[in-house]
């Protein structure tokens, strides 16, 4: 196990045991729940997300009951698909190969021009292997919960993907309000870890009462403010301004900028773009919006940084501009991270950022599906993570996620997945239109990789959609999404 999965173990081994087999527990009734027609597929997946703090990290963080789930839903798609009851509409096919034309790409850029990458070992075979295991682990099963969600389109609503976002958003805040009471009454690590609560973001505690990074049951804080964020719209529409304020504070607590900036977001197109018609229109508006907000920060960031500095007790200071003041402060490793005004994390975009920045031909590639693992250690000195990249363990996964998908597959597959992703039903309401593009903008700050295909299968293919008719009656067969 490498130096960085150390901070996820707990010492104690029956709660390390407890939180090792929660996944499947979780995954298995779930799943129990869904066969039996008590939920959707969408509920499914919405409650095993909100509860990956527990992961089966002694084989990999990402072993979640939201992994398990999704290969079980992708040997059933593989299995209908087989039994030729469902077929794949040509732009999905064209994202289900996107991966494949990114590797061949990558391959004739090393054989005839020049190889960038990093060998640990000298083990070239990974290079080629790791994009397949990637492919089968991560990007089929993602592909497999779009077909899933096409398949419910009639008896599940977008309607109901907020329903139950608020109920999820709800439930996040009593458990973090648990969370609180449980560290400041008992002062116990092992009832901490219990209640998902990981150690290396209680590392950061101080003996400010403000310090505790709540994350209910979330991977991580920010995860809990991004997924508040989301809700919080919804709040707002229904006019629930309790959940609204109780949501609010319970993402300022996680000491996360995230949830910040996805309301930003939210502000932008619910207000300011909502006259713009087109959901693409309004991403992209936004996102130079914010953008040029961030460039405006950066280029006052001194003064900024000595506000935190002369405040840094109080209390609303720690919250809102803690971990700002350290993302935008330069001083301390000497070498600036800020791209667009953007402070980018030291350990995951800035070494991708300088990468690409050398070598900007695979800005067209990409450098291939799972293959961070082979950019050279050099773009990682200083880091913690430097002698797990010098030994080839783990890889690199991009919190933005539109550049994830720039810095994975390249600017093509980018254009095409945006295209085809920001897709709308004429018959949405304006909210869900709304909605679509507040969750494409917050997915470039945000890894809410199911959020989004859960968004654009139901707004793609949503209640009176055209597509809805397109012969299933006569071969019952189904359109496969995302």
């Amino acid at each position: 196990m490498d130096v960085g999965y150390d901070l996820l173990v707990s010492d104690n081994v029956y709660v390390e045991t407890f939180r090792e087999s929660m996944p499947l527990l979780i995954a298995g009734i779930l799943l129990y729940l869904y066969y039996n027609r008590r939920i959707s597929a969408v509920d499914c997946l919405l409650y095993a997300f909100a509860s990956e703090a527990y992961t089966m990290i002694i084989i990999g963080p990402t072993f979640t009951g939201t992994f398990f789930i999704g290969i079980v839903f992708l040997l059933d798609q593989l299995h209908q698909l087989a039994r030729g009851k469902l077929y794949i509409r040509r732009e999905y096919l064209l994202l289900l190969v996107l991966p494949l034309i990114s590797s061949i790409a990558v391959f004739l850029i090393i054989q005839f021009y020049k190889d960038p990458f990093y060998y640990p070992g000298d083990r070239y075979y990974l290079f080629y292997t790791r994009p397949v295991y990637f492919y089968l682990k991560t990007y089929l099963p993602l592909f497999a919960i779009g077909s899933k969600i096409v398949q419910e389109k009639d008896i599940y609503s977008f309607e109901d993907f907020l329903t139950t976002v608020k109920k999820i958003a709800k439930i996040s805040c009593v458990i973090a309000g648990i969370q609180i009471v449980a560290e400041y009454t008992f002062n116990s690590l092992d009832l901490d870890e219990v209640l998902g609560l990981q150690r290396r973001y209680l590392m950061e505690q101080s003996n400010d009462a403000f310090s505790l990074r709540v994350q209910a049951l979330f991977s991580e804080p920010k995860m809990l403010s991004a997924f508040l964020s989301l809700a919080i719209p919804a709040f707002l529409r229904d006019r629930n301004y309790k959940m609204t304020i109780i949501a609010l504070i319970t993402s300022l607590l996680t000491v996360s900028q995230t949830g910040w900036i996805n309301l930003l977001a939210g502000a932008l197109i619910f207000f300011v773009f909502r006259g713009v018609s087109s959901v693409r229109g309004k991403v992209i508006l936004s996102l130079a919006a914010i953008v040029g907000l961030f460039m405006a920060v950066a280029s006052s960031r001194e003064y900024f940084i000595k506000q935190y500095t002369e405040n840094q007790k109080s209390a609303v200071y720690q919250l809102i501009f803690k971990r700002s003041s350290y993302r935008y402060n330069t001083e301390i490793w000497g070498k600036s991270n800020i791209i667009l005004g953007m402070p980018l994390q030291r350990d995951l975009e800035l070494p991708v950022v300088d990468f690409l920045q050398d070598e900007p031909y695979l800005l067209l590639s990409g450098y291939g599906g799972g293959n961070s693992t082979f950019i050279p250690p050099k773009y990682f000195l200083g880091q913690m993570n430097y002698e797990n990249r010098v030994a080839g363990i783990g890889g690199n996964n991009l919190n933005m996620r539109w550049f994830f998908i720039l810095a994975e597959f390249g600017g093509i597959a980018l254009v095409a997945y945006f295209l085809v992703l920001m897709k709308r039903n004429d018959n949405n309401s304006a909210f869900q239109n709304n909605y679509l593009a507040f969750v494409a903008v917050c997915f470039f700050f945000s890894q809410i990789d199911l959020i989004m295909i859960m968004v654009t299968m139901l707004s793609a293919y949503g209640e009176g959609s055209p597509q809805n008719s397109e012969g299933n009656e006569a071969t019952e067969q189904y359109h496969m999404g995302m």
